[in-house]
């Protein structure tokens, strides 16, 4: 009997199949070498980002109206079709108080402004200006013929220190300040004066220009 067991029994030495299994991988692990340390460092919670901008919202500029793109500086628009107006400079004439009163009642006459009796004025005397301002040449301070007279002394009769106010055009100006400087005076008021004195009907001034 002992014959055929030792006959039957394999040669194989198969004492470890009652030993445990080894875990899947075990036998890799001295080809691999140690695995790397694993990292105890604790991970941040979070990443720092840029702080955010100001979270008020910016607001929206409006849309500008039709209205607003042609009136930029704040000025109103003339109505539509109407062409603007250069507003004309106010120039002033000094006259005696005579002479104003002559002026209003003729103006109120004729139903006129002040720029058209004052352009009516030079237009009529036009050709008789050389001999209106001669003959209402006063001096008042007269000195011996020798010597000529004080320019500062010599007023014209019709002029004072009551204002009249006319506004004219460029144009008319350009007319006005030529007959001027063909009469020898860069001052409108100077040689206007006369002219509205020789013009309007009633008592003309006769002497020294007087307030």
């Amino acid at each position: 009997m002992s014959n055929l067991r030792e006959q039957n029994m394999p040669n194989e030495d198969l004492s470890d199949l009652g030993a445990p299994a080894k875990p899947r991988g075990a036998g890799l692990a001295d080809l691999v070498g140690d695995s790397p340390p694993v990292s105890t460092r604790p991970r941040p919670a979070h990443v720092d980002r840029p702080a955010d901008p100001d979270p008020t919202p910016t607001p929206l500029r409006s849309i500008p109206t039709a209205q607003e793109v042609a009136e930029p500086t704040g000025h109103k628009a003339g109505r539509p079709g109407r062409p603007r107006t250069r507003v004309r400079p106010v120039t002033a004439v000094y006259v005696s108080p005579g002479v104003k009163q002559r002026f209003e009642a003729y103006r109120h006459k004729q139903k006129a402004t002040n720029l058209q009796v004052v352009l009516e004025a030079i237009s009529t005397k036009h050709d008789e200006l050389t001999g209106i301002i001669k003959a209402s040449t006063v001096s008042t301070a007269p000195v011996n013929p020798l010597f000529p007279a004080d320019p500062s002394a010599v007023r014209y009769l019709g002029g004072g220190s009551v204002q009249i106010g006319f506004s004219p055009t460029l144009e008319q100006e350009e007319v006005i300040d030529r007959i001027g400087a063909q009469l020898g005076f860069d001052t409108r008021s100077t040689w206007i004066a006369p002219v509205l004195n020789a013009f309007l009907p009633g008592r003309k001034d006769s002497g020294p220009a007087r307030d």
